[in-house]
């Protein structure tokens, strides 16, 4: 895994296309005002139901969701399933369904989400950061990053008692990239155990844990156990893995630098806001 990493399924079309429609939520329902009377299209609307527009930009919002999904957006499509979705809800407002205390609290946390989203955008987007604020940040990112790289052999045995075998027949002198060509049930046998360079987040943890814990040169003093089977080791070197340029990570750091900017402003503003929760 290289270190700059460290610092779905697709829907079909029309479940993409109906996702996208029943994410607009309460602000589709904001759109939805219009003068029923009227029977003129407003000019930023693409259509009407029973005088209600259906908004351009609404269109525009799901065939943006759409085409994020991965899928080619089909406007006539997405109009023609936003009219059935206007003549839906105004059946169900016919019905008083709004004003049920499920449906209700339901467009209440639609509204609120997508609120609280359109703010947090709003001032992520005017947030920036200096060079040295970036760089402070890339240096406490670096600080945290595991860059042990190891180089290892290994011979993979199915029992505890052929890997114990092979410990005693290396206690005896046999070459280890022999007996790895010889008893290894891992293809990497062939090469003589040879696992090449690789980090620790790539080997199951049990194989990890033995590698930190040896000296350049050592041999497994007992089988290492994992879902594989047993393995004997040789850790032939050890190093730090080089860090990403400050250059190339600039715009994730600075993407970081604004979430972390946001979640201490959400703090601030909660601890401003007269909160009572009931017990």
């Amino acid at each position: 895994m290289p270190v700059a990493k460290a610092i779905s399924t697709r829907l079909s079309a029309p479940a993409l296309i109906l996702a996208a429609l029943c994410s607009l939520g309460a602000a589709h329902a904001q759109d939805a005002t219009g003068d029923a009377a009227s029977g003129s299209i407003p000019d930023d609307a693409r259509a009407t139901v029973n005088g209600r527009p259906i908004s351009t930009l609404s269109i525009g919002n799901v065939a943006e969701q759409i085409t994020a999904g991965g899928q080619q957006a089909d406007e006539a499509r997405i109009l023609d399933e936003l009219i059935n979705l206007e003549v839906l809800t105004q059946a169900a407002e016919e019905l008083g369904l709004d004003k049920t205390p499920e449906v209700a609290a339901s467009l209440q946390l639609q509204y609120t989400q997508t609120m609280a989203n359109a703010y947090l955008a709003r001032q992520g987007a005017d947030m920036t950061f200096s060079e040295e604020e970036l760089r402070a940040e890339y240096d406490a990112q670096s600080a945290n990053v595991d860059r042990a790289e190891y180089r290892a052999s290994h011979i993979l045995l199915e029992t505890q008692e052929d890997a114990d075998k092979m410990i005693s027949e290396l206690a005896a002198g046999k070459p280890f990239e022999t007996l790895a060509k010889e008893n290894s049930i891992d293809p990497a046998g062939e090469n003589g155990g040879d696992l090449g360079w690789f980090q620790a987040t790539t080997m199951v943890p049990e194989f990890t844990a033995a590698v930190a814990d040896m000296e350049i040169g050592d041999t497994s003093a007992a089988p290492v156990a994992s879902e594989f089977g047993y393995h004997v080791i040789k850790l032939v070197d050890r190093r730090d893995a080089a860090l990403p340029d400050f250059d190339s990570v600039k715009s994730g750091l600075s993407n970081l630098a604004v979430r972390k900017a946001l979640a201490k402003h959400v703090e601030e503003l909660r601890a401003a806001a007269k909160v009572e929760i009931r017990e």
